[in-house]
């Protein structure tokens, strides 16, 4: 699902684009998810293992562009990629079907800008647009600013994964899962 382009302004008056990322943006996507995995230990991946090739990244974006049920949104501030969150549905299957899950990042230079909020914003009609009638997410128990930013949009906690990462110096951390009902 394509989301238009739309310009808003941000915490400090910086101006925000935001928009579906399109197949040109490939690159620049990979770039973007090679950045923000190497910036906090809040990721689900480690820089190296963003593998994919430009083609494969396109095609990420080609499904995401083309779904019904699936929405992706960037946010650009002067061109550069600054954050990006989708919502994706669980299972096409009907007993799962009205739940989405639901990710973002943003890159560190960006922090406290306010483009969680926007872009949360902006989600949470998609997927009412869309129909969901509950988002999922998972966040690592001390992200506490992504925790308040959910809690502030009316995610409440369900349950936590113990030991859901595993880094590299062998901690571990665990992981909160978070829903809101739509």
């Amino acid at each position: 699902m394509i989301f238009e382009k739309k310009e808003v302004v941000l915490k400090n008056d910086v101006s925000c684009i935001l928009r579906s990322p399109l197949v040109e943006d490939a690159e620049s996507m990979i770039d973007y998810l090679k950045a923000t995995s190497g910036e906090t230990e809040f990721m689900v991946r480690y820089p190296e293992e963003v593998t994919m090739t430009i083609e494969e990244e396109e095609n990420i974006l080609k499904r995401m562009i083309y779904s019904k049920n699936s929405i992706m949104i960037a946010a650009f501030i002067e061109g550069e990629l600054a954050g990006n969150a989708s919502i994706s549905c669980v299972s096409e299957r009907i007993k799962l079907s009205h739940r989405a899950s639901f990710g973002i990042a943003v890159k560190r230079k960006f922090w406290g800008m306010g483009i969680g909020n926007i872009i949360l914003i902006e989600i949470i009609d998609k997927a009412k647009e869309i129909g969901f009638e509950q988002i999922e997410l998972t966040v690592v128990e001390n992200n506490y600013k992504a925790i308040n930013l959910y809690e502030k949009f009316g995610f409440v906690k369900c349950g936590v994964i113990n030991k859901a990462f595993k880094l590299k110096d062998e901690s571990y951390y665990g992981e909160i899962i978070m829903i809101k009902s739509l």
